[in-house]
């Protein structure tokens, strides 16, 4: 399957996507992911789409449950991606903690650098890179 396009707009979070993006166990997993350290932070996207729909268009990479230090961490749906932005497309990965207190039209962005300041506006649009996940 070929890439999708999602469109959505940026939406403000709850300010807790940095303490799980910089997680070692999360962390690890989006590094290996992006092949760079995440940026300790998430841009939240509004979506076209809600996550279950995408995992129907889109096999996620799941980031399984595990318990870490006696707390319990849920499992993440993961995509690849390509966030459209005035620079050109930026390769970021879409996540949706199955434990999210977001709707379930809210997805998540993870990338090696901050995305806010590479947008123009609130509108964004999202490459859904499907094959070879």
């Amino acid at each position: 399957m070929g890439p999708r396009i999602v469109e959505g707009r940026r939406v403000k979070g709850f300010g807790v996507g940095g303490r799980y993006v910089g997680h070692p166990y999360y962390g690890g997993w989006f590094e290996r992911l992006l092949g760079c350290r995440p940026f300790p932070g998430t841009l939240n996207v509004e979506a076209s789409v809600d996550w279950r729909e995408l995992a129907g268009l889109c096999e996620p990479v799941v980031v399984p449950e595990t318990v870490w230090e006696g707390q319990r961490l849920g499992a993440v749906y993961v995509w690849r991606a390509r966030l459209r932005t005035r620079e050109g497309p930026v390769e970021v990965l879409i996540i949706r903690p199955l434990l999210s207190g977001h709707g379930p039209r809210v997805l998540e962005l993870v990338a090696c650098s901050k995305l806010a300041p590479l947008l123009d506006s609130d509108r964004v649009e999202l490459e859904i890179l499907c094959s070879g996940a």
